[in-house]
């Protein structure tokens, strides 16, 4: 998940509705989905190259970033679409693997690794894999917002957030549906 002290604790709000709207309609805005993830990688990125900056000034940069990787997904779908996989799966498998207790030294491999697979499960499976990269990515962005990061249940809260997105993307829930239809 985010560092607390980086984004969650200074902008809570912003992460958690951009973590509502990557969980239900991550799909939709494919856009919003590539910058986003363009967003949180620079501003990591960011963060660890360039320590002496400022909070505000690695937000900016990461913001310009960001908007940047929105735009290509507009006019460049392909690439945005591999390198929006590469991303939120670089990201995902360190942040799951610490979730599920193992503990890495080599963050930047799992980070090789996580990435490869999420831009050939993109590039295989767009539908599909824009469905599960944005409701995981979505659910981190709520739990780091709610500050429930290293808690003992934030895995048990992360895999049912995700899976609330997934079932809401997918069609298989949706708003207002009760399980009695009316009959005429």
């Amino acid at each position: 998940m985010l560092d607390p002290g980086a984004i969650g604790l200074k902008m809570p709000l912003a992460g958690f509705f951009l973590g509502i709207i990557l969980l239900t309609m991550g799909r939709r805005l494919f856009w919003l989905f590539v910058g986003v993830v363009g967003f949180i990688f620079s501003f990591h990125l960011v963060l660890r190259l360039l320590p002496h900056l400022s909070h505000s000034t690695a937000l900016a940069i990461a913001l310009v970033i960001g908007l940047a990787g929105a735009l290509l997904a507009v006019s460049l779908q392909k690439i945005a679409i591999a390198a929006g996989g590469f991303l939120a799966g670089g990201h995902l498998l360190p942040q799951i693997m610490k979730m599920a207790g193992m503990t890495h030294q080599h963050h930047w491999a799992l980070f090789i690794i996580g990435g490869i697979a999420g831009a050939v499960l993109m590039s295989l499976a767009f539908g599909f894999a824009l469905i599960v990269l944005s409701s995981l990515i979505g659910a981190d962005l709520v739990l780091q917002a709610l500050h429930i990061g290293g808690r003992r249940f934030s895995p048990i809260l992360f895999v049912l957030i995700a899976a609330a997105g997934f079932l809401f993307q997918s069609g298989l829930i949706k708003p207002g549906r009760s399980g009695n239809r009316a009959r005429n």
